[in-house]
């Protein structure tokens, strides 16, 4: 084979694997961080993805659920239970009808508390309070 033949060759490999991981790195989402004790509940779903990850996605990044459930809402959910029995959470994945987690589910089972949380509830909440400042209110300084 002659040198421009193995040159042109080799630049072609280049070439196309180049375009591969810059396609790849495009549809590359996010994930938040693992459920455990350790991790604050409201950085992971503040962080969630919601409407990016499918249960292939779900499943791959946080493993098999300990429950599968129907929800009350008729959606389908993963929940993932951390923890020891006397004090634990869980994160239950809530599914929409294609597949894509559309809610997180927290809840504390804690001796002394016991609170939950959602993804679009600390999302939402987030939105608000990231709002610019309207100025003062009626009687301020302006």
């Amino acid at each position: 084979m002659k040198i421009q033949n193995r040159i042109g060759a080799l630049l072609i490999v280049v070439l196309t694997s180049t375009w591969t991981v810059s396609v790849a790195q495009e549809g590359r989402i996010e994930m938040p961080p693992k459920f455990s004790l350790n991790e604050e509940p409201e950085k992971v779903l503040s962080m969630y993805p919601l409407s990016d990850i499918d249960k292939n996605t779900a499943f791959a990044h946080h493993g098999k659920a300990d429950n599968e459930l129907t929800l009350p809402n008729g959606k389908e959910g993963w929940l993932y239970d951390v923890g020891k029995k006397e004090w634990h959470r869980t994160y239950t994945l809530v599914f929409g009808s294609d597949g894509v987690v559309i809610d997180v589910l927290y809840y504390d089972h804690g001796h002394f508390s016991k609170h939950g949380l959602t993804a679009l509830q600390v999302q939402t909440n987030q939105i608000r309070t990231k709002s610019p400042a309207l100025g003062p209110g009626p009687g301020g300084k302006q």
